[in-house]
This record gives structure tokens, sequence and C-alpha cells, in this order.
């Protein structure tokens, strides 16, 4: 039986969508309703997952089906009352609200017209629930181009085999390699030491699941 792998870096739904709407026409209206929106769920963050399909998934992922099968996804990590919550006993909606909000105030602080995009990734192999903003700042003021978003969890537990149908949340067209690791184009290394030898792996040639 397959085991699911996602513990080297990962592009899900929330990565993807919050790298996509960041860019172009309109980017900066559109950070701002969802930084509003998520300051407006402070202390809880209760309803996170709907906030983040309101403002974040609507504009990227226009099949309802699909849309729905992400919210789904979202709900394991920020409902507490959700069969599937992947960390009991931490208070993961706050953590990444508020991560979520400081990457958002970094981008809103970009100069006018030359709004910093977001680049967002997961890395599943640390100890605790944490999100890190990344950026270059001159006397408050956002220079930076991008703003890297870090979403550090420890693995997630794998779901019984074909129980959950939002394992691919976005349309095959998004995918790229038929991989569900790392959605859109954008790519990863990941270089680390195992078994006495220094390596680097391009993570999106790393199988979905090993037996």
């Amino acid at each position: 039986m397959g085991e699911r792998v996602i513990d080297y870096c990962a592009k899900g739904p929330i990565c993807y969508c919050l790298d996509e709407f960041s860019k172009g026409r309109g980017a900066r209206a559109r950070v701002a309703r969802l930084h509003g929106a998520l300051v407006a769920l402070r202390p809880a963050f209760e309803g996170l997952a709907e906030v983040f399909n309101e403002h974040l998934l609507s504009h990227v992922i226009s099949n309802a089906d699909a849309r729905a099968r992400a919210l789904e996804y979202l709900e394991s990590w920020f409902n507490p009352s959700s069969a599937g919550y992947y960390f009991p006993a931490v208070p993961v909606a706050s953590i990444y609200g508020e991560g979520v909000i400081k990457a958002l105030e970094l981008v809103l602080a970009s100069r006018p017209g030359r709004l910093a995009s977001i680049i967002s990734w997961w890395v599943p192999r640390f100890p605790e629930v944490n999100l890190v903003s990344l950026t270059d700042v001159r006397d408050g003021v956002t220079i930076g181009s991008h703003v890297t978003l870090l979403i550090l969890t420890p693995p997630p537990p794998a779901p019984p085999e074909g129980d959950r149908a939002s394992d691919t949340p976005l349309p095959p067209s998004l995918l790229q390699g038929g991989t569900r690791r790392i959605l859109g184009t954008q790519n990863a290394h990941w270089t680390e030491h195992r078994n006495g030898s220094v390596r680097t792996i391009d993570v999106r040639t790393i199988p979905l699941t090993r037996e």
C-alpha cells in the first residue's frame, strides 16, 4: 500500500493562490480586502477557511468543484471539529491567520506602483507550526520585489488511502509534470545530508507515494 510523501516542500492551494492573486492588475486591492477580512477574524480566526475561499481561492480557481475540494482540505487544517484536523491542541488557524496577515502587510507596505508579490511554500519538516515572512524593508517601506512566506509545520498524518478527495484540489491544467506536490510552474530543490553524502533533489521528481 502506498504512503503519501510530502516530506520536502510543497505548494498547495493557499500557497499557489497567494502567489497568483498578489500579481497583476488589481493586486493591491485584492491584498487589502483579504487583509481586512483576516484582521476581522482576530483572535480566534474562526471561519478562516471560508475567508480564504471568498477572498483568495475565488480569484484563482474558477472551477466550483475544485474550489469546494480545496475548501474541504483547508477545513482539515483550520477547523478543530473537522474529522481530519491535522494538529490537535495547536491553534493552527490563529498562527496561520496572523502569519498571512504579516505577509500581506509587507506587501501593502510596498512603494506606490511597485507592489511586491508573494512567493509562498509549505515546508512540512519543522517541529512546530510557524509562518515566516521574508523580504527587504527600508524605513518601513518594502523595497523587495517579493515577500517570501514559509509555512513550517510537522508532517501531517497520512489519511487512509482514498479517503480524501481533495488530494487534487486544483484542475489538472495547473499541475506540471503530473505532480500534485507543487501547483503551478515554480520549482524547488532540496539539499540535504543523507546516508553519508550530500545530495540536492528536484522536489518535482520525487514520487508522490512510496511503497
